[in-house]
Parts: C-alpha cells; sequence; structure tokens
C-alpha cells in the first residue's frame, strides 16, 4: 500500500482544531484512504470550509478497519470520504455495508473516492448502495471535491433536522401526556422541569417560577421584574431558591446569573438562550408570566429552539388545564369548608350526613349526633378582640379534627357553635368519647394574641336516630340548652 501510515483514534482526533463550547459543533468529515497524501491534500482543500457557521472538523483513518474502529465509537460524524480499494479491492464497498447494515448508521453520508474507475461500475454501485457520490480521484478538483462536500453535509443535516424533529415531537406528546395528568401547580412545575431537562438531555437542575395571579392586562413592571416571583419548583443547584418566596431578586438569591436570564425572559416576554441556560417563557391568561430554567451546558441550535417553543405552547395548555383544575377545587373547598377553621361548613355538614343517615337506618347501625358550643365566647370577643376570638376558634377546630375519626364528620355549624355527625357510635361510647374532648380542651392553654386564655365547651349529644338529620341536630341542639343550664363545661346525652 502506498505511503501507508496507520493513525490511531487519538491521534486522528487530534488533528483537528479544538471548538469552543460556546460556538456550535463542527462538521465532522472522516477520510477513509491508505494513501498518506490523499489525507495531506484534502486537509489542505477543506482546512478553512466553514458551512451555515460551523467549521468542518476532518478526522483520518488509513484502512476499513481503522474506520469501522472510529464509527464504532463516534456517532456524529456527517461525511465519509471513502476509498474504494484499500487492504483489499472491494474493502470501501464492504465498509458501506457495515456502516448501514452492522452499525445501522443511515445519516452519515458518504462518498466513494477510487483511483481505479472500472475496478467497480458506478451505476452499479450507486444503485446497490447507500452513497451520495462516486468519483475517480483524476476528476476530483479542489472545488468539485468542496462541492460535494458541502451537498453531502446539508443532506446530512436534513436528514439530521428530520430525526431530530421526529424524536423531539415523540419527546413533546409523551411530556405532554404526562403533564396533563396533574393537576397539583407543584408536581406540575417539578414533572415540567423534569421534562425539560430530558428533552435537553442534561441534568434536572432548573427553577420555575410564576410572576403571580392577575386578571388585568397591565404590563410588567420592568423595575422590579423577580419580585413577588413564586418559586413553585427547584432541583439541583437552585433548591435553596426555593426559600426565595415572593422575593427572587438579586438581593436575596445566590445565583445572580440565573436571575438576570429570568429577567431577561420577563422583560423581552420570550425564550432565552445562553450558554449555559435554557429560559421558557409562558403565558397562560391567567398568569402575568411564567418562566421555566434549566442549566444546561451545551449548545441549543435553532432546530432545538423551535422544538422548545412547540414543547412550550403544549406546556402552556397543560399548565392552563392546572390552573383551572386548582381554580374548581377552591371553588368547590370555599363553598363547602369553614375559611377559618377548615372544617366542613354547615352545607357540607348537611350534604354528607343526609346520606350517612339513611345508611343508618337501613343497617340498622347507631350514629350519633352532637352540637357543641363555646361557654362565654362572646366575654373573649369582648375582652381580648375578635382577633383572639379567631384564635380560640381554630384551636377548637384543629383539637376537633385531631380527637376525631376520619369516618365522622366534623362542621362548624356557625358562630361558636360545631356539629359533629360520628357513625358507627355506640350509646354508652358517645358520652365517654365527648366527654373526653370536652376535659382535654378545659385543660389547654390557648395562645391568642400571647394572651393565654382557657376556654370550655357544652355538649349536647343525641344517640336517637330521627326521621331526618334537621331533627336529630334539633335534639343535640336542645341537649346542648340543657348542658348550659347544668351549669355549662358539661356533657347532657339521651
Amino acid at each position: 500500500m502506498p505511503n501507508q501510515k496507520p493513525l490511531n483514534l487519538k491521534a486522528s482526533l487530534a488533528l483537528s482544531e479544538p471548538t469552543s463550547s460556546r460556538l456550535p459543533p463542527p462538521w465532522r468529515v472522516l477520510i477513509v484512504d491508505d494513501d498518506l497524501e490523499v489525507h495531506t491534500v484534502t486537509r489542505l482543500i477543506l482546512a478553512k470550509t466553514v458551512f451555515k457557521q460551523r467549521k468542518v472538523e476532518l478526522l483520518s483513518a488509513y484502512s476499513a478497519i481503522e474506520a469501522q474502529q472510529i464509527l464504532q465509537t463516534e456517532s456524529d460524524i456527517a461525511v465519509i470520504l471513502l476509498d474504494v480499494v484499500m487492504e483489499t479491492e472491494n474493502a470501501g464497498l464492504l465498509l458501506v455495508h457495515t456502516i448501514r447494515h452492522d452499525l445501522g448508521n443511515t445519516a452519515v453520508r458518504i462518498i466513494l473516492r477510487t483511483g481505479q474507475p472500472g475496478q467497480a461500475p458506478e451505476e452499479q454501485v450507486i444503485i446497490d448502495y447507500d452513497i451520495n457520490d462516486y468519483k475517480a480521484k483524476s476528476e476530483l478538483t479542489s472545488q468539485k471535491l468542496f462541492t460535494a462536500v458541502i451537498a453531502s453535509l446539508r443532506a446530512y443535516e436534513t436528514i439530521i433536522a428530520l430525526e431530530k424533529t421526529r424524536l423531539g415531537l415523540e419527546k413533546i406528546i409523551d411530556s405532554s401526556d404526562s403533564l396533563f395528568q396533574i393537576n397539583s401547580m407543584r408536581e406540575f412545575a417539578s414533572g415540567m422541569l423534569t421534562q425539560l431537562s430530558s428533552f435537553l438531555d442534561c441534568k434536572p437542575e432548573g427553577i420555575l417560577c410564576i410572576e403571580g395571579y392577575s386578571n388585568t392586562e397591565e404590563p410588567l413592571d420592568t423595575e422590579h421584574l423577580c419580585e413577588g416571583l413564586e418559586v413553585v419548583a427547584a432541583t439541583g443547584r437552585y433548591g435553596d431558591c426555593l426559600s426565595c418566596l415572593h422575593t427572587l431578586d438579586q438581593a436575596s438569591c445566590q445565583h445572580k446569573n440565573m436571575v438576570m436570564h429570568v429577567q431577561n425572559a420577563l422583560r423581552e416576554r420570550k425564550n432565552q438562550f445562553d450558554d449555559n441556560y435554557t429560559v421558557l417563557y409562558l403565558e397562560t391568561g391567567e398568569y402575568k408570566a411564567i418562566t421555566a430554567l434549566v442549566h444546561s451546558e451545551h449548545f441549543i441550535d435553532e432546530h432545538d429552539q423551535r422544538l422548545l417553543a412547540v414543547f412550550a405552547s403544549k406546556i402552556s395548555i397543560a399548565l392552563a388545564n392546572v390552573i383551572h383544575y386548582q381554580k374548581m377545587i377552591s371553588a368547590e373547598e370555599a363553598a363547602t369548608t369553614d375559611f377559618l377553621t377548615g372544617l366542613n361548613n354547615r352545607r357540607q355538614l348537611l350534604r354528607l350526613g343526609i346520606p350517612l343517615l339513611a345508611g343508618a337506618h337501613r343497617s340498622g347501625a347507631p350514629m350519633a349526633v352532637a352540637m357543641l358550643d363555646i361557654d362565654h365566647f362572646k366575654q373573649v370577643n369582648d375582652t381580648y378582640g375578635h382577633d383572639a376570638g379567631d384564635v380560640v376558634l381554630k384551636h377548637i377546630g384543629a383539637l376537633l379534627k385531631e380527637r376525631f375519626r376520619r369516618s365522622d364528620i366534623v362542621a362548624r355549624y356557625g358562630g361558636e357553635e360545631f356539629c359533629i355527625l360520628a357513625p358507627q357510635l355506640e350509646p354508652e361510647l358517645a358520652f365517654e368519647l365527648f366527654d373526653e374532648f370536652r376535659y382535654a380542651l378545659a385543660m389547654q392553654t390557648i395562645e391568642a394574641l400571647k394572651i393565654p386564655l382557657t376556654v370550655t365547651v357544652s355538649i349536647g349529644v343525641t344517640t336517637v336516630l330521627c326521621d331526618s338529620l334537621d331533627e336529630m341536630i334539633s335534639q343535640a341542639d336542645d341537649l346542648l340548652y340543657s348542658a348550659k343550664q347544668a351549669g355549662r363545661n358539661c356533657v347532657v346525652i339521651s
């Protein structure tokens, strides 16, 4: 073989120019030829080639076997300049078969070069092998070689773009499907960061911020862009930002560069891409602005940026669904829950209690209904103020949740009155249960606005099943009145 000088992979890579992580990656072209002079001339012709702002990196292999070894470890080679005749007369053709079938690489573009054109007929080779061009070395002038390589790079770019689009859309569909199933805002935010990191093929290190709920069309306050931002999810190096609720600005957060990129996204109302950061800017109509930032250390090209725009649009829809669901839940809670104590309200008590009583009638199971009233509550409000009274109500609500069973229905009936429905509670156990609660409360000191208070309650309990829940509540209320008449801080049961 003429001028043969085998090079290993490390030596081949050493011949290429180093690239900066701030620049797009170079096009990688593999020269496969057993003639050292061919390598030298090819490098002279292509050394300064730039296509679409990307340089060309040249690798060398001096045999089909060496080329195969390189291709087994390097998956991003765009073009192969391949000699047909090397260690054997058809070594190049066999390598093409290996590349396409054994290695499964259908993207790399192959230009066959031969010093013996008659050895393998051009038409048959073009038909039988997936190659871009087949040239005699004698006819490959510098201009023709340059043209052939650029055409092959363009074809490779198209193939890769189509494949990236296919894979990207698959990821978008998969991630959208999974996110559409989430109803919790914080779960959604965390899931979005995970999906975005997966899409960018980087570690899950990111942060998602919501600028704030608003139904107005007022522009963002450009003077204080990060003040008031709520961090709803943060992972990796940004985990400490979860403590920066509503204060994600440069004065209170350690990640100055991250904050700057979030500010830029808010100010410009568009996605931001930098060497180490990818920031998606979302709007849903419910919130002024939502930003999702992921720490990514590789270059995001225009193709990926377009896919990320599609990803962002899908995520905006999913996020709008989460917000809508949260509003529905909030509205339902407002309609069924007492805002001060977090207990069921009177309406919810009746809605849940009526079928409970019907079930007790059908099965013959016992059921207790209790009415509870705070003793001298008006005096607490008059002496210490309504804020102190609210603290007392909250404390009793929390104690009721703690002391009664999950199957019991506990509600704030109105003012300082509470109602408890206790299914499957035997009459002989009912008095003991409610008296234990009364005693536990009387023994506690409630810190109401730094004022230590002790309060008691009177309780009326009925265990006699009536035709309606209203009747049972009325009976329990009469027994509560009897407890008040008996001196308060006691339980009266029938």
